[in-house]
């Protein structure tokens, strides 16, 4: 009640002072809209303390005759944690990453921190329990936070701010299991799961394969979470942004128009520097087998995850003629499914 009361006052006040300028504000706590000679901009003036443009806030901050402590109260009502740039309401506890916050893609709409008021003070604030929490967090570097998504499922956001660069991941009850195979370095598990995750994340499981459409607009929070993971656990040797970088100096294109543009001879490269394709003692190339794969560190980097029926759903195009290198035997329908999986991945800039 007092920041509502604060806020109706001071809005009262600038209609006021302000009413006979060009220039009009109104909802001055929860979000503004300011016209100033006729351009029309939106602030959200509390919704954007997290965003890094400093000189923003400063400047409406001094137009409304705001204080830096009033700022900061306000900062402190809607559940801003300026470390990680997300907000939290302290109502229904609903979280929010703001721009350029690091947590951006493992948030998704209608996230809601899941907290547990302890049996000793049933009356404990759950607000006040998080802000316990988020401290513990910052402190410590390292944490995870326990969520509800706008499907009533559990997930977790595991936060770590002792990294070279800060990470933020996401981690529903399958992405836990493929983390648990990855730890234990059971890699050819690991990789099954990932197209067991990618299949149950895009609603598939049912159909048991992936379409161009849900390869393309899959979605930038799990397919973060599934990239770290191998990343991390494989020392940088696997993962889909190791693979995407490779593809792309071997001269194959991510841009819209070549999208549907193959070219066999960069293709096959690509496929030789992450070895999967084989020399033979008789010199003859040929594509490894999956259970030919080499499931080991001692792999050449980039060999994994290699998404075994990742090409089943593409669309079949009879009439166009590969001519692969050393007459290896290559369908269109390959080189689309890595070409929309790895334009996926730099579109979500992993």
């Amino acid at each position: 009640m007092k920041h509502t009361n604060i806020s109706e006052k001071t809005e009262t006040i600038i209609r006021q002072i302000f009413k006979p300028l060009p220039i009009f504000v109104s909802g001055m706590l929860m979000g503004s809209i300011v016209t100033v000679y006729g351009t029309l901009t939106h602030v959200d003036l509390f919704n954007y303390l997290g965003s890094n443009n400093k000189d923003i806030i400063d400047f409406y901050s001094e137009l409304l005759g705001f204080s830096n402590e009033y700022i900061q109260q306000q900062k402190e009502f809607r559940g801003y944690v300026e470390e990680i740039n997300i907000i939290v309401n302290p109502n229904d506890l609903k979280l929010d990453a703001l721009p350029n916050s690091f947590c951006e893609n493992a948030i998704v709409e209608g996230d809601q921190i899941q907290i547990s008021v302890p049996s000793d003070n049933p009356e404990q604030n759950r607000f006040e329990i998080f802000q316990e929490k988020i401290d513990k967090i910052l402190k410590d570097g390292v944490g995870t936070l326990d969520i509800i998504n706008i499907n009533n499922e559990p997930t977790a956001i595991e936060i770590n701010l002792l990294t070279e660069k800060n990470t933020c991941i996401r981690k529903p009850l399958e992405i836990q299991e493929l983390e648990r195979l990855l730890q234990e370095r059971k890699w050819k598990e690991a990789d099954l799961k990932t197209y067991d995750v990618m299949l149950k994340v895009t609603n598939r499981k049912s159909e048991g394969y992936l379409n161009s459409e849900s390869i393309q607009n899959f979605p930038c929070s799990y397919l973060e979470t599934i990239d770290q993971l191998w990343t991390r656990y494989s020392g940088e040797q696997f993962g889909l942004s190791v693979q995407k970088e490779i593809y792309k100096q071997t001269g194959n294109k991510l841009t819209e128009d070549h999208l549907r543009k193959y070219d066999p001879d960069a293709y096959i490269h690509f496929n030789d520097l992450v070895r999967w394709i084989e020399t033979g003692d008789d010199g003859k190339e040929s594509w490894r087998l999956y259970e030919q794969l080499i499931f080991s560190l001692d792999a050449p980097q980039g060999h994994l995850p290699r998404l075994k029926k990742l090409e089943a759903g593409m669309e079949k195009e009879p009439s166009y003629q590969l001519i692969s290198p050393n007459s290896l035997p290559l369908t269109s329908q390959e080189i689309q499914a890595r070409n929309f999986l790895f334009s996926r991945v730099e579109a979500c800039e992993l």
